[in-house]
């Protein structure tokens, strides 16, 4: 059994369908990229499994548990993090006083392998900034505290919601060179982003949403070259 496994997922908002009978699994000891076309339930998915909405029907389970509808403080103290689509942080305070708050609002050791707040610092390349006032730093290290608030929580399983986007190229290589590293630390990633360069590189498995419903999963060049994702998603060729 794999750490969450996802069954039947379904939520609705109104007559709206968001999500369509979702099933997923996902193992600490990988990074799976989730992607599809804007709308197409991705980060409903994020909200249902994290518990900022209920679902309208399936199951989500945790290590065994089913977690599908419990808030979303106590999803996290389980070790099940996430990030946003915009760089989340407490923008009055330094970078030092941000992660002692996460940190101290975490979740006890749940993978064993939690880092200090100055090891994630360091880890994340915000070493030596830590007076820095979070709402005065460039774009890309709010980007990179962003990872780091989530890591201060001790992920078990930490679910990216488009952390490139914004970034620029260099940027971006960076932040690949440190997700790569976290499923050695024990933590698994779960990536939803738009930027594909990003995706093949650092995922060993891909799953593509459209319209809520999941038209494709395995390796990402399969994936990425399946004629149904083309033509919905990457754009069918000229």
């Amino acid at each position: 059994m794999s750490a969450l496994e996802i069954s039947g997922l379904r939520k609705t908002f109104g007559g709206v369908v968001a999500l369509d009978g979702v099933d997923l699994s996902i193992d600490l000891d990988e990074i799976l990229g989730i992607v599809g076309p804007n709308g197409s339930g991705k980060t409903t998915l994020f909200n249902v499994v994290t518990g900022a909405l209920k679902p309208t029907a399936g199951s989500v389970r945790w290590r065994g548990e089913n977690i599908a509808g419990l808030p979303a403080h106590q999803i996290a103290r389980k070790g099940l993090v996430r990030t946003f689509q915009q760089a989340m942080s407490f923008p009055a305070l330094s970078v030092r006083e941000n992660i002692l708050i996460a940190h101290e609002h975490g979740a006890a050791s749940v993978n064993g392998k939690s880092m200090s707040p100055s090891d994630i610092l360091h880890f994340v390349g915000l070493k030596g900034r830590e007076e820095e006032i979070a709402g005065s730093m460039p774009f890309g290290n709010l980007r990179r505290l962003g990872v780091a608030l989530a890591l201060a929580a001790r992920p078990a399983l930490l679910l990216l919601d488009e952390p490139a986007a914004g970034l620029n190229d260099g940027e971006t290589e960076q932040l690949a060179e440190i997700i790569l590293q976290l499923p050695g630390r024990g933590i698994g990633v779960c990536l939803i982003d738009h930027d594909m360069n990003l995706i093949a590189s650092i995922c060993r498995r891909l799953v593509v949403l459209n319209f809520g419903v999941k038209i494709a999963e395995g390796p990402p060049n399969k994936v990425l070259n399946d004629k149904k994702v083309v033509e919905v998603y990457l754009g069918a060729p000229t």
